[in-house]
């Protein structure tokens, strides 16, 4: 049963002083142990943050170094498929122009044959040789969509780009009077010379024009031929024959190296996921495991004397509500406030606290 301190003398004060004067002190160590506490809790989220990153860090470089190594490798592989695919086109295109200079030489000893031929009848009836020319054909004896082609193309220069060109661009003036007299001098002009070449070639050697043109038309046959086979040639997918097994041996070499290598890197990469990672992380786990777990340990022993502490705290609260506060009121649960009545009643001579008390705010019991 608590004793009524009022009844008491200086020195229950001084006992009532010392529990307040302990209760700071545990109040105190409470708080710097509390930020111990925090300290110690960040720094082990800190170090442990440290050791996932490092992990982490670990974990990804490695597993792309072996990325890295096997892709370098499937790389050089891959050139070395490219060099030799191109190898083989560079072949197969030399003996398909080879397969087409064979199958082709007839009729291009053919052509050439009628080339002389038509060069010698030139020669023979001496018709100048620019009659010889695609553009003489389609001005003179048009034959076909290419000839008539030409000779509207021609007709547009001639009678409408060229008076065009002179009227815009020569004439300083713009008169429609003009434009029609230099259509109309163009078009006299473009009909004369039309009709000398006429008269100079197609009219008096037209036996020898006609036998060329009829050569030039075979000509036109055999280019097509050519072209048919030339074409047939390239489309045929058949490399039998061009003697391309060496190139297609070592393509099928290096197709299976490829896929050799592409299952060793997925098996790397899977033993990497499955054993290497967590011997990785063990091993860095393991660096700092001592100084985590004294770390760990310190916060422990803080986390257990915060505890004291605030038990201490809670122990001595309560005595001194109970004990004290109860009777002198929160006002005197000072240590100035107790100094102040133990000197009143060291001075005063007075026996109890009560006196003191009653001295202190100037009253009389």
């Amino acid at each position: 049963m608590d004793v009524n301190i009022l009844s008491q003398g200086v020195e229950e004060l001084k006992k009532v002083k010392d529990s307040l004067i302990k209760l700071d002190e545990y109040k105190n160590e409470n708080d710097s142990l509390v930020l111990e506490e925090n300290r110690l809790e960040r720094t082990i989220k800190g170090k442990e943050k440290a050791v996932s990153d490092e992990i982490a860090s670990t974990v990804r470089k490695r597993k792309d170094e072996i990325d890295t190594t096997y892709d370098e490798q499937i790389g050089k592989i891959q050139s070395r498929s490219k060099k030799i695919k191109n190898k083989k086109e560079k072949s197969k295109s030399v003996k398909i122009s080879e397969r087409i200079e064979a199958e082709t030489a007839d009729l291009r000893e053919e052509s050439r044959q009628m080339h002389l031929d038509s060069k010698n009848i030139f020669k023979q009836d001496k018709v100048p040789a620019i009659c010889n020319s695609r553009l003489f054909y389609a001005l003179f004896m048009p034959k076909g969509l290419g000839d008539l082609f030409i000779l509207f193309t021609s007709l547009l220069i001639f009678l409408l780009a060229i008076p065009c060109g002179i009227y815009f661009l020569l004439i300083p003036q713009e008169k429609v009077l003009y434009l029609i007299l230099i259509y109309f001098i163009t078009v006299i002009v473009f009909l004369a010379i039309y009709k000398v070449i006429e008269n100079k070639t197609k009219d008096k050697h037209r036996e020898a024009i006609r036998q060329v043109r009829k050569i030039r038309t075979n000509l036109i046959i055999s280019k097509r031929k050519q072209n048919i086979i030339k074409k047939r040639i390239r489309k045929d997918t058949d490399e039998s024959v061009y003697g391309l097994e060496k190139f297609d041996e070592e393509l099928k070499q290096t197709e299976q190296e490829l896929s050799t290598l592409a299952n060793q890197k997925k098996e790397a990469l899977a033993e990497f996921d499955n054993t290497t990672k967590t011997v990785i992380t063990e091993e860095i786990k393991s660096r700092y495991q001592e100084e985590l777990t004294a770390i760990k340990n310190e916060y422990e022993s803080v986390c257990s004397k915060v505890k004291l502490a605030e038990e201490n705290i809670r122990t001595l609260s309560l005595e001194i509500a109970s004990k004290y506060e109860a009777y002198l009121g929160k006002e005197f649960m000072v240590p100035e406030k107790l100094d102040e009545l133990a000197e009143l009643m060291t001075q005063n001579n007075l026996a109890t606290i009560s006196e003191a008390i009653a001295e202190y705010r100037g009253t009389d019991e």
